[in-house]
């Protein structure tokens, strides 16, 4: 069975359990909830008999008697009554009506609730509601006899039991022409329920817990066999490929044994027979049978211009000159190409000192020979290499001081083919003057330690002023532990340095900007965090590489929001924005956010992400801080208005105090001089009540001007006005200033309405003062207010002359004010305040040819 279908059949018996086991938890809630149904039902079934077997009794003895002076009379008092043994006159009262009181009782002083109903009641106070219609109709329907449900929220078990006619009831009910056995209403019982729901409640918890400790259980034991099955597949796998492994070994040692990679000839030079071995003739791609033994075979295969060379050296082994014969020389494959033949022999003597036998092999050394070639190659590329990057290699002699150098070295240092150049020319001319020691005596102390270095020093090209920088490596070559010579490369470094300082530069200002920086790769993993980030958040570099940043995620923004952020700098856009977020000690802090992505110089495609955030805690608190200093202004405007406020009250009273007290004394002038008349006291009395009325109302209006508005609501500027002229009418009339209202656009607005109120109470106040101040008749306020270009323009002007010019720029300034110390400079400040910031409007002051005005607007759109 393969390791996929084993995981498979593990998740499916896993899911399958636990498919079983929410059954069986299911059924036991059922269970459960079906046996506290049955018991509340059992109450209420209970609760009904007793209701039944009390009406019963009652009807069994006709009634019964009770203490006269309790009762109040009614239909329900039997005319029948008796004396107890000290007098006391008891009356009989019908049954049903005792019943009746009995449960009335009970609902009063208990939790339980019991009415007697029916669809054609006698008594009005018996009709049926909804659920108790419902309950009697389908008795008579269906000839049940009881009919219950919970209420939606289960606090409340309702159950109607069926009355039945018996004869008993005939008696009392004989007019309505009933048959014992019919249905004639029924008792509706009202049980408390809150146990049953909390029940209900927790045991649908339980029942929820318990799924998911073992769907969490499940999981767990699931990644338990998942683990063990994985291990069991890849101990298997292991042992398989061991098994593999073995047998590759075996195949390898077999053909080991079988025979070598060298082709094996055996020369007779005494019949010039030659044996060539198998392996020989495979190298050449020749079968056993396919090429003669003969030396002629030999000099048929082998290159022309490898052939004189390998006879002379053939010969000279034959003659002793050489102990072994060595040569390499091509032969001619069976398809056509050369193959490069390393061959080694050696050549065997008789007793004279004749030459009788040459022995050798032939080993095939056209790969090897293939990679001299690219070698080669690559000598030429590694000079051209050298060249573009500016790099040239050197040796020295540690005994001569005997210095070799490449010819790229002398284009580094500008040198002709020429011009002579050892140790002394280093030093004396190339080298720069302030490097001169440390390059001799790092070099005198490697040679000492026996140990490679890197050194860098400037220098300068021959007939050049200009300094350049220049990087060494030197390594040693050593023999019976001694240095016999130094190796080294240098390289050209003047304009890598020169980039190299200019990062340095860039990143000591990243290192040490007030901002954090984040690098990451184009999943989103951090590769790279600025010191200010570890200071911000908390966390050190170690702990921010290799995460998700969280600049990407912040703990409160809306995953639409971060969704919006991925689809903007994956499109290859800049995001911007403010995020709040956590450190690692659990604080709050703010930052204002940069995401670029960071593009390939050839595919042009995303590989990093730059992020650059700065906190600005400190100006989102200055900036609520600074909110909450309008709304403390706002308030302090509104109380310095108060006194005003009370002035205009005081115009709104002074009439009907007026109109009350002459009433009172009217009626005390009629008491004094017995002249009282009902209808003039009665006249006087409702004058009374009517101006006071009029002063309970005037107080309503001056306290809804108090009442601050956290939510907006919708009305019309009309409207608004209304109750700002509710406040300040009759002030402005006794002041004989006459308002002019002209409302045309007719546009509900979604508005803080009572600071827009307020607003127009400050503009139109100071219109007032104004007015008394420079005019004496003709006092006019005008309000005009209309619709232009999608905007709600808000005009109240006056004829008292204008503002001076000199002020009118000033007149919005805090605690600039024109009343001496009459004014607080607030009204004006906080009105264009709550307009521009609060309700997003604009509020401007100007002088027209009667007076000034000052105009509001605002945006349908922004409403």
């Amino acid at each position: 069975m393969k390791k996929t279908k084993a995981v498979l059949l593990t998740i499916f018996f896993i899911i399958l359990a636990n498919i079983i086991a929410f059954e069986f938890i299911d059924l036991s809630t059922k269970s459960q909830i079906e046996i506290s149904n049955k018991m509340v039902l059992n109450e209420a079934r209970a609760q009904f008999k007793d209701t039944i077997h009390t009406r019963d009794w009652n009807a069994q003895y006709e009634g019964v008697y009770v203490q006269s002076d309790t009762l109040k009379p009614n239909k329900y008092l039997i005319n029948n009554h008796i004396f107890t043994k000290d007098n006391k006159k008891l009356i009989k009262i019908n049954h049903a009506w005792m019943t009746k009181q009995i449960s009335k009782i009970s609902n009063e002083y208990g939790d339980y609730y019991y009415k007697l109903t029916s669809l054609r009641p006698i008594n009005p106070e018996n009709k049926a509601d909804k659920f108790e219609k419902i309950a009697l109709k389908k008795f008579e329907k269906d000839k049940t006899d009881e009919y219950f449900e919970f209420t939606k929220n289960l606090k409340r078990f309702n159950y109607v039991g069926a009355l039945k006619v018996k004869a008993s009831c005939i008696e009392c009910h004989y007019k309505q022409n009933y048959e014992i056995g019919d249905y004639i209403g029924g008792v509706r019982i009202t049980v408390p329920t809150e146990d049953y729901k909390a029940f209900f409640e927790s045991l649908q918890e339980k029942t929820s817990v318990t799924k998911l400790v073992l769907i969490i259980i499940s999981i767990f034991v699931l990644l338990i066999l998942i683990w063990f099955i994985n291990s069991i597949y890849n101990s298997q796998e292991l042992i398989n490929q061991m098994s593999k492994k073995q047998q590759e070994l075996s195949v390898r040692y077999k053909l080991a044994i079988d025979g070598s990679n060298d082709g094996l000839w055996d020369w007779n030079l005494i019949t010039n027979e030659v044996y060539f071995s198998k392996r020989w003739k495979s190298m050449l791609g020749y079968k056993i049978d396919e090429l003669e033994n003969s030396i002629k075979t030999w000099e048929t295969l082998i290159n022309p211009d490898d052939l004189e060379k390998a006879e002379t050296d053939i010969l000279n082994n034959h003659k002793g000159i050489t102990k072994r014969y060595e040569n390499i020389h091509r032969l001619k494959h069976k398809d056509g190409h050369w193959v490069w033949i390393l061959d080694r022999g050696k050549t065997f003597f008789d007793e004279k000192g004749t030459p009788v036998r040459m022995l050798g092999f032939h080993t095939d050394i056209t790969k090897q020979k293939e990679l001299e070639i690219s070698l080669n190659n690559s000598q030429k590329s590694l000079l051209k290499a050298e060249n573009m990057a500016n790099l040239a290699h050197w040796s020295l002699d540690i005994q001569s001081m005997e210095l070799t150098i490449s010819e790229n070295l002398r284009k580094i240092f500008g040198l002709n083919k020429d011009t002579p150049f050892g140790m002394k020319e280093l030093f004396k001319t190339y080298v720069y003057e302030e490097d001169r020691e440390l390059v001799k005596s790092k070099l005198t102390q490697n040679v000492t330690n026996k140990t490679p270095y890197n050194i860098e020093y400037r220098f300068t090209k021959l007939n050049e002023n200009e300094i350049r920088h220049i990087n060494c490596n030197v390594e040693y070559e050593i023999i019976d532990d001694k240095v016999v010579n130094a190796i080294g490369t240098i390289q050209d470094v003047t304009n890598i340095n020169r980039i190299q300082k200019e990062l340095n530069i860039l990143r000591i200002a990243i290192e040490h900007a007030p901002i954090s920086f984040i690098i990451t790769n184009k999943d989103g993993i951090i590769e790279y965090v600025n010191p200010c980030f570890t200071k911000t958040t908390g966390y050190t570099f170690e702990e921010a590489l290799e995460q998700k940043p969280r600049a990407f995620k912040s703990d409160f923004m809306q995953i639409e929001e971060y969704e919006k952020l991925w689809e903007t700098i994956s499109s290859g856009k800049t995001w911007s924005g403010t995020l709040k977020d956590i450190n690692k000690d659990g604080k709050e802090y703010w930052e204002l956010a940069f995401i670029s992505p960071i593009f390939s110089n050839k595919e042009n495609e995303i590989i990093n992400y730059l992020v650059i955030k700065q906190e600005i805690t400190k100006e989102v608190f200055l900036k609520q801080e600074l909110q909450d200093k309008e709304e403390l202004m706002i308030a302090q405007s509104r109380h310095a208005a108060m006194g005003e406020m009370i002035s205009m009250i005081a115009h709104q009273w002074r009439q009907p105090i007026a109109v009350v007290a002459m009433g009172a004394n009217n009626i005390l002038a009629d008491i004094e001089l017995d002249m009282v008349d009902t209808d003039s006291l009665k006249d006087n009395l409702n004058e009374i009540i009517s101006q006071t009325e009029y002063l309970s109302q005037t107080i309503d209006d001056f306290k809804n001007f108090f009442k601050p508005n956290k939510q907006k609501d919708l009305s019309t500027i009309e409207s608004i006005f209304d109750e700002a002229f509710k406040v300040m009418g009759k002030m402005l009339e006794n002041n004989e200033i006459k308002v002019i209202q002209e409302y045309t656009s007719g546009t509900q607005v979604y508005t803080y309405s009572k600071e827009l109120l307020q607003v127009f109470i400050n503009i139109i106040k100071n219109a007032k003062e104004v007015l008394i101040e420079k005019k004496d008749t003709n006092r006019v306020i005008k309000i005009n207010e209309f619709l232009k270009n999608d905007y709600i323009i808000i005009q109240i002007s006056d004829n008292a002359g204008g503002i001076e010019k000199n002020n009118l720029d000033k007149i919005f300034d805090p605690y600039f004010t024109t009343k001496n110390q009459l004014g607080t400079g607030l009204g004006l400040y906080m009105s264009k305040t709550i307009i521009e910031k609060h309700l997003n409007g604009k509020l401007t002051a100007y002088n027209t040819e009667d007076g000034a005005c000052f105009e509001i607007k605002f945006s349908i759109k922004d409403m």
